[in-house]
């Protein structure tokens, strides 16, 4: 598995990938990271939006921008702080894990 956080603009903060993890995996969670971040909402929300809209990634005109479930919005007292994103296994399992990350860094994970 791999892991990203990032702070509210979607810059990198830290990111850490298992032992045989490939490193496209931390590429999807650094993507996953950044998408909740900026738009504000965890990826499957914004996944659920996009499809209620008719709406595609690419008009969004971001390349780091995706819907892949695992990528949470960080909030202190209703502010962004940044995003945490993880990949590496079934996406509902990603975004488990993602939940207990944000945990663990002192944050209650969002329920977008």
């Amino acid at each position: 598995m791999a892991f990203a956080v990032v702070d509210s603009h979607g810059d990198l903060i830290a990111a850490a990938r298992m032992d045989g993890c490939h490193s496209r995996v931390l590429g999807h969670a650094i993507r996953k990271a950044h998408t909740a971040a900026i738009y504000e909402r965890n990826t499957l929300a914004l996944k659920r939006q996009m499809r209620e809209s008719d709406r595609e990634l690419l008009e969004w005109g971001d390349l780091g921008v995706t819907t892949l479930q695992g990528g949470l919005v960080v909030r202190s007292q209703e502010r962004v702080v940044g995003g945490v994103g993880v990949g590496g296994s079934s996406l509902a399992i990603d975004e488990e894990v993602a939940r207990i990350v944000v945990r663990a860094m002192g944050f209650e994970p969002g329920e977008d």
